[in-house]
């Protein structure tokens, strides 16, 4: 039977020399072709020595995709923050990614207060209060990362985990499916709505839908395999 539901996220930092940051986030998507998984990354604007970063641009962040047949997409977002803050979200992601939550908060706490209006550290912050047992604070975090981007995929999918980890299956399944409507190619999303439809909702269809969406992208997923085949003898479609 499916396990824990799971969501990634991976970023990068491009320093400028107008002490701005541009910020992507590069999501887990496919090359379109069928020899198995890839990920895709775009070029993204970055500012030249003596040109600062378009008002809009520092307003909100950017999807950009390939546009040429293939699948994938990057966000991208300009920070405007001074070269020690920089680091310091550095720092916090490679805490995250050791789990040294506690470490990680304090650091996004102050580049939070200096850089309210992006998104990517209150969904990291969000990401290490889950882990650690506190649901309130990362809801509200996730909350701001949803109000300055509707849709954020990554901030969906990690608002999906924390209420099924809380028993909102019905909250879960449309955080699911936010991200999905804008995101179609957001992989870990669809899985992570199969088994909430699968094991939480009895809606076995919306299972096998997202579980095959999620099977033809990622073939090499063989425990997915056996909850489609599982559902589909289930359902008497074999």
């Amino acid at each position: 039977m499916p396990g824990m539901e799971k969501g990634t996220l991976r970023k990068f930092i491009k320093r400028t020399c107008t002490g701005f940051f541009v910020l992507a986030m590069l999501l887990p998507v496919l090359g379109g072709c069928a020899t198995g998984p890839k990920e895709q990354a775009l070029v993204t604007h970055e500012p030249t020595a003596g040109e600062e970063p378009s008002r809009e641009l520092t307003k909100k962040p950017t999807v950009a995709r390939p546009g040429d047949g293939r699948e994938g997409f990057v966000i991208t977002e300009v920070l405007p923050m001074d070269e020690a803050l920089g680091q310091d979200f550095d720092d916090a992601v490679a805490l995250l990614k050791r789990e040294d939550y506690d470490e990680a908060i304090f650091l996004l706490e102050k580049v939070i207060e200096k850089s309210p209006g992006v998104t990517a550290p209150y969904v990291d912050i969000a990401i290490a209060y889950r882990r650690t047992g506190r649901p309130e604070q990362a809801e509200e975090n996730l909350k701001r990362a949803l109000e300055l981007f509707p849709g954020h995929p990554v901030a969906c999918n990690e608002f999906g985990l924390l209420y099924r980890e809380t028993g909102r299956f019905t909250e879960a399944r449309s955080m699911y499916e936010m991200a999905i409507a804008r995101f179609p190619q957001f992989y870990p999303a669809r899985r992570n709505l199969g088994i909430v439809c699968d094991l939480y909702l009895s809606d076995l269809a919306c299972a096998l839908e997202h579980y095959e969406k999620y099977s033809e992208a990622k073939p090499h997923d063989e425990q997915v395999k056996l909850w489609v085949a599982d559902l589909r003898a289930r359902l008497g479609r074999d």
